[in-house]
């Protein structure tokens, strides 16, 4: 996973939708401090981060890449606000998927004595998933924590 941090202020913020404490935006453009304005296209935000995300809120923002999703998972704002929440609804879907395949491929070896390829495919893939999204949040968690004395201008 990659994570950055952007200090500036939010240009503009086109919300695509928001549901169940998550967020998505076609686009989140950010001017930072120095250097030229940051597109992040398609970003997953959590619902509180996402409150903060309001063009010309300025501070200091913390972006995460992990498994083809990016996003905002932290912000400190100008005004001394410290704001972290990652969303984990694909570790979420990951496991429950991981064990719907678990229980197919266990009641396709009882029934018919063979592993389903697509199963067994399957159940790698979200085990894999699961543990990229885990290691993306960790990750995260550190940037945001290891940044903790920061004050946002």
């Amino acid at each position: 996973m990659t994570t950055s941090i952007i200090d500036g202020h939010v240009a503009a913020a086109d919300l695509k939708r928001a549901r169940s404490g998550i967020s998505i935006y076609r686009s989140i453009t950010f001017q930072p401090d120095q250097g030229a304005e940051w597109v992040v296209k398609n970003a997953v935000v959590k619902q509180n981060v996402a409150d903060a995300l309001l063009p010309g809120a300025r501070g200091r923002f913390y972006l995460y890449n992990a498994f083809d999703v990016k996003g905002i998972h932290g912000v400190r704002t100008s005004d001394g606000q410290s704001i972290f929440g990652f969303p984990g609804n694909n570790q979420k879907l990951f496991l429950v998927l991981g064990i719907f395949n678990l229980i197919w491929v266990a009641f396709t070896i009882v029934v018919r004595g063979g592993v389903p390829l697509l199963g067994a495919a399957g159940m790698v893939l979200c085990i894999v998933g699961y543990i990229f999204m885990s290691k993306g949040q960790r990750e995260a968690q550190a940037q945001f924590d290891g940044d903790a004395g920061h004050v946002a201008k």
